[in-house]
């Protein structure tokens, strides 16, 4: 009996879920979320892949054969001018910075601390302070 499929850890969802070239086939390549991660973990964020498994929860091989389906499914859509559709897989929202020592260039996490004093509004009997 096959064991079941465990959840990928991601960091974020991607801002943009669509990329379209400027002369489109007719044609659409689908990206799991968990696959834009492999990619973004090792390709931007410059982790090995023994590190990046890590920040995702599963083993040194199952990302490997994800990051490299990835990577096939990129190139495939730059070289015929497909679309890219980014969603939908098997992931879970991280819900905490994942502790390594290594801090992600594009954390999340990080984003919210910067943001937090702009975006927090003292609201007291309906009237923004």
């Amino acid at each position: 009996m096959p064991k079941g499929v465990k959840c990928r850890r991601v960091c974020a969802l991607p801002e943009n879920n669509v990329f379209i070239p400027q002369k489109p086939c007719s044609s659409n390549i689908n990206l799991t979320i968990e696959e834009l991660e492999t990619v973004r973990l090792c390709d931007l964020e410059g982790l090995d892949q023994d590190e990046a498994a890590e920040r995702m929860n599963i083993s040194r091989g199952t990302f490997q054969r994800v990051l490299y389906n990835s990577r096939k499914k990129i190139a495939e859509a730059l070289c015929t001018g497909k679309s890219i559709v980014i969603g939908g897989g098997n992931y879970e929202l991280a819900k905490h910075r994942c502790g390594c020592n290594k801090a992600c260039k594009n954390c999340r996490f990080e984003k919210q601390k910067e943001e937090e004093p702009l975006t927090a509004e003292l609201i007291h009997d309906g009237q923004e302070k």
